[in-house]
């Protein structure tokens, strides 16, 4: 396994400057990740012939991050996705967050983790991203320390590992706002094939709220078509839906989403312990920025798999509780593990 600093001189650093990091493995694979937003800037893996190309959406230049809209493969936190008014009651408090969604609050606003500057260092190898949320940050309570770690493993597995603890009680729900595109080129997802292991979908209201229901996931259902096809079922319009997963006790590391690009043979599976993970499939992504492969990002070229809890739960009397005490430790994974095969 192999470490590079790019960028900077010392492994420990401040969040004063935003700084790349490439993890190598064995067999040539690699990542890169940067001290902005705790980010996945670069995924290098193989195709079925043994040719690399990166499969995540990311920036040529690192100051292409600061001004950027679309959380490309962010840590995204405190809170991933939506709050409604921007507002929660715990303990019979109310609070109320900085919105930035119309009347509502998306990534926990202007003071979300991915437009923050981590501490970090390496150990061994991963690298473990630092960072302290202060009281009031954002209108959340308490004063929250948080880490995310990323390794890649020589079986060309990404490992990411959220922790976080604070001074009184809050909620906390985060997420990896990776945009995949397994065809190692500038071209949309439609041909990709999606399977989402689940029977069951919340019920989204036109903000992309949770409306209390949870439905059957229907015209929605991804058991390994083309995105395409799901899209025409839903007349070509993108999604933003939020999958159920089932799982036998709360920690249980589960299948998530399992992501296909016959042509290069490539193969994406993500693992989570969240109870549920959100397809977005990139229809409002724009960017000024310039990607990979020399051109900004427009809508469909990469889609996210977010391993996350329910959209708006602190609100939501059906979701699972997103509440932390005083001095409890949170903790969240995901996985995401590549490999081809043949067709």
């Amino acid at each position: 396994m192999t470490i590079t600093h790019i960028k900077e001189d010392n492994i420990v650093t401040g969040p004063g400057v935003a700084n790349l990091i490439k993890i190598s493995n064995k067999h040539g694979a690699s990542i890169s990740l940067s001290n902005y937003g705790a980010s996945l800037v670069s995924a290098i893996m193989p195709d079925k012939n043994g040719l690399f190309a990166d499969v995540v959406l990311g920036f040529t230049q690192l100051e292409d991050y600061f001004n950027d809209q679309n959380y490309l493969g962010a840590t995204i936190g405190r809170f991933a996705n939506r709050i409604a008014q921007g507002r929660f009651v715990l303990d019979g408090k109310t609070f109320q967050l900085d919105v930035n969604d119309g009347a509502n609050i998306n990534h926990s606003g202007a003071s979300g983790f991915s437009n923050k500057l981590f501490y970090y260092e390496v150990k061994g190898n991963k690298v473990l991203f630092r960072l302290y949320s202060k009281e009031g940050e954002g209108g959340f309570p308490g004063d929250l320390h948080c880490t995310v770690s990323y390794e890649l493993t020589d079986k060309n597995e990404i490992l990411i590992d959220f922790k976080a603890h604070s001074n009184q009680k809050t909620i906390v729900s985060f997420t990896n706002h990776a945009y995949f595109n397994l065809s190692g080129k500038h071209t949309d997802i439609f041909d990709h094939r999606l399977s989402i292991p689940s029977t069951e979908m919340l019920e989204m209201n036109k903000d992309y709220l949770p409306t209390g229901m949870i439905i059957p996931v229907g015209k929605n259902a991804f058991s390994g078509q083309p995105v395409a096809s799901v899209m025409a079922e839903n007349d070509n319009k993108g999604l933003n839906n939020y999958y159920l997963l089932a799982k036998k006790v709360p920690a249980e590391l589960v299948l998530a989403a399992e992501l296909l690009h016959e042509i290069s043979g490539r193969r994406l599976k993500v693992f989570t312990d969240s109870p549920g993970v959100l397809l977005y499939t990139g229809d409002f992504l724009n960017t000024a920025g310039i990607g990979h492969h020399g051109k900004p990002y427009v809508a469909f070229n990469g889609l996210c798999l977010e391993c996350q809890h329910y959209p708006d739960a602190p609100n939501q009397p059906i979701a699972p509780a997103v509440a932390i005490e005083k001095g409890a430790v949170y903790q969240q994974k995901i996985i995401y593990q590549f490999d081809t095969i043949q067709r």
